[in-house]
């Protein structure tokens, strides 16, 4: 398992890192990758899979998504996902880096805490309607046939302004929600995360981030309680989960190295509050 999952991720970065953008259409994806698709990995670059034809199952951050045509799903930078069922699928996936999207100020501010890829504020899903899926089926050959064509001076700079578009359009299907218009508390619940994100190998310490974030905890609880119905430990907790889940799929460091990694003392406190969580010892889920 662990060489086909390498393989697969290897030959998509190294695509992806060369220039930083790729455009593929789901069948050309799928030859190419053929005996490895199925193997769980995690990505660091951003990807959108647009579903034109058919249905399936996505697995993303140990979730499973079933779309349909019409549809988006979006992984974000970091996020573990495997392909589930997809034989019956026709589409494009698009995968791109920060440092593509953001050259020449085409400025994205914090896109992995945003719409459509913070996955605590909005399912990773998007299903388009009858009235505007034909904008975005256009706009996505076009991209794609830009990509194709030979290198020039300019089409860099061409692509990136076609996927800004592209992003701009998927953005303005941003889910209406009246939770999310009490800015200062979406404002805090985001900068807990990144925090989180940030400094997770230090503190497992609510208290801790609520200093750090110069915040009261009553506050920060009633923010994760807006957005997520957890509580500012709970939150935390399940991104500390997530994170282990992550390192164990990775399969490259021990069980101890990983547990001083996420801040324990002690590989047996981890041990204890994973199974608590996951009904299983981190032994047990990396054999899985």
């Amino acid at each position: 398992m662990e060489e086909s999952k390498n393989t697969e991720v290897l030959r998509f970065k190294k695509n992806v890192e060369n220039v930083g953008f790729e455009i593929i259409r789901l069948s050309d994806f799928y030859s190419r990758i053929d005996e490895n698709r199925q193997e769980p990995h995690i990505i660091n670059f951003y990807a959108i899979l647009f579903i034109t034809e058919g249905k399936g199952i996505h697995e993303i951050n140990f979730e499973r998504y079933s779309y349909k045509e019409k549809s988006f799903l979006f992984i974000n930078k970091g996020q573990y996902h495997k392909w589930v069922d997809y034989n019956s699928t026709k589409g494009y996936i698009i995968v791109f880096t920060e440092d593509f999207l953001e050259s020449n100020q085409l400025k994205f501010k914090d896109l992995s805490y945003s719409f459509p890829y913070n996955s605590y504020l909005y399912k990773p899903y998007l299903e388009l309607s009858s009235l505007v899926v034909n904008s975005f089926l256009n706009l996505v050959a076009f991209l794609y046939e830009e990509y194709k064509l030979p290198e020039s001076d300019e089409k860099n700079e061409i692509l990136q302004c076609l996927l800004r578009t592209f992003l701009l359009k998927i953005k303005s299907k941003e889910p209406l929600n009246k939770q999310y218009s009490n800015v200062t508390q979406k404002e805090l619940f985001i900068r807990y995360q990144k925090m989180i994100d940030h400094r997770l190998n230090q503190s497992r310490n609510v208290n801790d981030y609520c200093q750090w974030l110069s915040v009261s905890y009553k506050k920060l609880n009633e923010s994760c309680k807006t957005f997520t119905q957890k509580t500012a430990k709970n939150f935390l907790d399940s991104i500390l989960v997530l994170r282990a889940k992550q390192l164990l799929i990775e399969n490259k460091k021990s069980i101890s190295e990983i547990a001083y990694s996420l801040s324990f003392e002690e590989p047996t406190n981890f041990a204890k509050f994973f199974k608590k969580y996951t009904n299983c010892t981190p032994k047990e889920f990396r054999e899985v």
